[in-house]
C-alpha cells in the first residue's frame, strides 16, 4: 500500500460543492487530503489521512470522514485506518491539483463568454 494509492482511493470521494458548480472534483483533486502516512506492517497497512476543508463552516467534513473510513476499510491490504478533520491546516485554492486548476479556469472562462 502506498500513499498514491490512499489518494487515488480517497480521490473517488467527490465534494458536492464542486459537482454543484459544474466542475465535479474529487477530495484529493480539491486538495482537501492535508496528510497521508501509511505505515506497511505484515498483517497489512496502517493509513492515517488528516482531511482539511475549504471553509470552517462546511457541513461536509462528517461526510467526508464517513465516506473515507468506509472506503479505506474496505481497500485491500489495510488492516487499520484513522482519519481525522485537519483543523490546523488551512485550505486555499494552491492546494488543488494544477490539472484540476486548470479544468476549472476553462469551465470558468465558458461561463463568462
Amino acid at each position: 500500500m502506498t500513499e498514491q494509492d490512499v489518494r487515488c482511493a480517497l480521490n473517488r470521494i467527490q465534494d458536492p460543492c464542486s459537482l454543484a458548480a459544474g466542475a465535479p472534483a474529487g477530495i484529493d483533486e480539491l486538495g482537501l487530503l492535508s496528510e497521508i502516512s501509511v505505515h506497511n506492517l505484515a498483517e497489512g497497512a496502517h493509513v492515517r489521512v488528516g482531511i482539511r476543508l475549504t471553509d470552517p463552516v462546511c457541513m461536509m467534513g462528517a461526510a467526508f470522514l464517513a465516506s473515507a473510513r468506509d472506503l479505506l476499510a474496505g481497500l485491500d491490504g489495510v488492516a487499520s485506518a484513522e482519519v481525522w478533520l485537519d483543523e490546523r491546516s488551512d485550505w486555499s485554492p494552491a492546494n488543488m491539483a494544477p490539472a484540476y486548476r486548470a479544468r476549472l479556469e476553462q469551465i470558468r472562462a465558458a461561463r463568462r463568454r
